[in-house]
């Protein structure tokens, strides 16, 4: 096979053997693909930067029919900055968790691929006043560029557009007042917190990054938007159990 040469960003990393890793990688061209980096794990090795997770790099490797094998790799990108803060290494964490859990192997996604380098970078460089709110926007633009965009123009059992103050997961969107009781969970929600998921879901990063949002708001969305993702693909996020538990230890 001849080889394959793409841009790509690292979502996982694997310790294989004595000096090696497995690496997933979601890239443009190919979408996400696994391939073992040799030798990366040596303190002088030169692929150590480009292969790391969060790096965008380059990539030149063999394809096979379970890895792929790198060739070569150069750093476009290392999103540096999100190491030196841990909050902010949780929570792009989580983000490239999410993409890895939402997309199968050989799935493409440049769209979604160029939306997460945007907000990693916003968050790596502190250019956004918000970062759970960049993180709660990447969760409703992915959820429904996979199908499964929550209704929040009326309520999803009746249709009334009136008194939508809850989030009902298992009815993919708004509940009225009087449809609370319907079977499944519910989180209630204020009209403000209604009218950030609008925001969220019709417009840019470039324009979200630049608002105010209250955290307390912010955290409580991106809960409801975590536990939503995992019901629609039928897989939680460890990674944001971490979080969560990194800023609650004692719970």
């Amino acid at each position: 096979m001849s080889l394959i040469k793409t841009k790509g960003l690292v979502i996982k990393e694997q310790a294989f053997k004595e000096q090696d890793k497995i690496l997933t990688i979601f890239t443009e061209d190919e979408g996400k693909i696994q391939c073992i980096a040799r030798g990366v794990r040596r303190p002088k090795s030169g692929l150590m930067a480009s292969t790391q997770i969060f790096a965008y790099s380059e990539f030149v490797y063999y394809p096979g029919k379970s890895f792929g094998s790198i060739n070569q790799a150069d750093l476009i990108e290392s999103f540096y900055p999100l190491r030196n803060d841990l909050t902010k290494m949780a929570l792009g964490a989580y983000l490239l968790d999410l993409m890895n859990n939402a997309f199968d192997f050989f799935q493409k996604s440049p769209e979604i691929l160029k939306l997460l380098l945007h907000i990693l970078y916003y968050m790596a460089q502190g250019k956004a006043k918000s970062d759970l709110a960049l993180v709660g926007a990447f969760q409703m633009k992915l959820v429904s560029y996979l199908g499964y965009r929550p209704r929040l123009d009326r309520c999803s059992a009746c249709e009334s557009q009136e008194n939508l103050n809850f989030f009902s997961i298992e009815n993919y969107g708004l509940l009225c007042r009087d449809c609370y009781s319907s079977p499944g969970y519910a989180y209630k929600i204020t009209d403000n917190m209604v009218a950030v998921l609008a925001d969220f879901l019709k417009e840019p990063i470039k324009e979200i990054k630049n608002r105010e949002y209250s955290s307390e708001d912010m955290m409580k969305l991106n809960d409801i938007l975590d536990h939503y993702i995992g019901n629609c693909i039928g897989k939680g996020s460890k990674a944001y159990a971490f979080y969560k538990s990194m800023l609650n230890p004692l719970v």
